[in-house]
């Protein structure tokens, strides 16, 4: 089994799983060694024994990940809202997540498989250190037995960084200081913004992309990605020195997007100007409801329905849909951005699938479907989804056979007395 570093471990089990989880009061993530020490799981590196304090801790997260996946530590359950139609999700993270190039060592995709790189600094909000202002964080790289202290730590409800926790975060400088003392006393005055900074750098350093899982939402389709293992150090929106939700403001830009109708008045306007001679018959809506989503989960900024005949015997000419919620929840998540541009963009791309079609061909189409099996790919692993392919096979035919054996079974009847007549 490869590990985000590389490097590769080998794990034997004598039993089958029983979910192991952390007794109370104990170091945070300490379940992993316990499960390691009792016998019941045995990791090995090149056929020697391995100490899981030997991992480096972005190796040691993935562990837990996959040892979780694979039964052998609890985990809670988890609740969120769809990010399309908002209905309400009740998962097991880490039951979701991808073994597949973890086990056959296909951890080289360029974004899922990224890691933060130590050896540069990173930006943060203004600190001030010896009287002096900085606006960077350097890390380093971390063991698990050396971030030890930072779990210790983080039993109790409010973080104190002292210098060893501050060095079990394995933060190296800020700014140019480099001396661990000034430098916990530097964060511990800092504002919420700066720590939540650091933090958020922390995570990258040691949270692989790879370590989510993805969920499809039953009543929408959306797929919805969860982090996993879902517990980690620090909550990206929380500040752990104080205990409190980060400041809404600071989360969310949803009062400074257009309304529904400011956004059906600007996409008709621009739909005006973009459609040619003959393709006013083509059907325009501005969906302000749940969006629609492409194969792989995706909500659709817009979408292109070909000409049809409808139920009525009706000509349908043609029907191209842009959705209001799925523009304003990339505000919401990402900030601000120019929303009119992006959404004459998505006008463009609907009405070229549009003079596709038109034309007999739509390239633009199957290039979006092989972007979404190049998607699952990556995130499933290649291997992985070449081994699916019979199992998915083999469940469409059985299927198939469950709700069409009545018609075969006539037909076999007929069959016989048929034969039977010739005879």
């Amino acid at each position: 089994m490869q590990l985000p570093t590389g490097r590769v471990v080998l794990l034997e089990s004598r039993m089958e799983p029983v979910a192991r989880r952390r007794r109370r009061g104990a170091t945070r993530f300490s379940e992993l060694a316990e499960l390691l020490g009792s016998g019941d799981v045995g990791l090995f590196d090149a056929n020697a024994p391995l100490d899981v304090g030997d991992l480096e801790l972005c190796d040691f997260h993935a562990l837990r990940a996959i040892l979780t996946r694979l039964g052998w530590l609890a985990e809670d359950p988890v609740d969120f809202a769809c990010r399309n139609c908002d209905q309400n999700l009740h998962v097991a993270p880490c039951s979701g997540l991808a073994l597949g190039p973890f086990m056959d060592g296909e951890l080289h995709d360029p974004e899922l498989d990224a890691r933060l790189d130590l050896t540069v600094a990173h930006r943060i909000s203004p600190v001030v250190i010896a009287g002096q202002v900085v606006t960077t964080v350097t890390l380093g790289r971390l063991t698990a037995r050396e971030a030890m202290p930072l779990h210790r730590a983080l039993r109790r409800r409010r973080l104190v960084l002292s210098p060893r926790v501050v060095a079990a975060m394995g933060v190296v400088a800020l700014g140019e200081e480099r001396d661990v003392r000034v430098i916990a006393g530097a964060l511990e005055r800092a504002s919420e913004r700066a720590w939540t900074d650091v933090t958020e750098w922390f995570l990258q350093a040691h949270y692989p992309p790879r370590l989510m899982a993805a969920f499809v939402c039953e009543g929408c389709g959306a797929r919805n990605d969860v982090d996993a293992p879902y517990e980690r150090e620090f909550d990206v929106g929380w500040d752990e020195q104080t205990g409190e939700e980060t400041a809404a403001d600071d989360l969310s830009n949803a009062e400074d997007f257009p309304s529904f109708d400011q956004f059906d008045e600007a996409a008709k306007g621009i739909a005006d100007g973009l459609f040619e001679a003959g393709e006013e018959s083509l059907l325009f809506v501005v969906e302000g409801g749940v969006a629609a989503c492409d194969d792989g989960g995706e909500p659709l900024l817009g979408s292109y329905l070909p000409a049809c005949l409808g139920s009525d015997r009706t000509a349908n000419p043609g029907e191209i849909t842009v959705y209001f919620r799925t523009f304003r929840a990339i505000w919401r998540e990402e900030g601000p951005y120019d929303w009119r541009k992006e959404l004459e963009e998505t006008l463009c791309h609907e009405l070229a699938h549009h003079r596709a079609g038109e034309r007999g061909g739509d390239p633009v189409d199957d290039q979006e479907r092989e972007e979404i099996d190049d998607e699952v790919r990556r995130v499933v692993g290649a291997r992985e989804n070449l081994r699916a392919l019979p199992r998915a096979l083999g469940a469409d035919l059985v299927a198939f056979v469950r709700t069409t054996w009545p018609i075969w079974l006539v037909l076999l009847v007929l069959s016989l007395v048929v034969m039977s007549s010739m005879r």
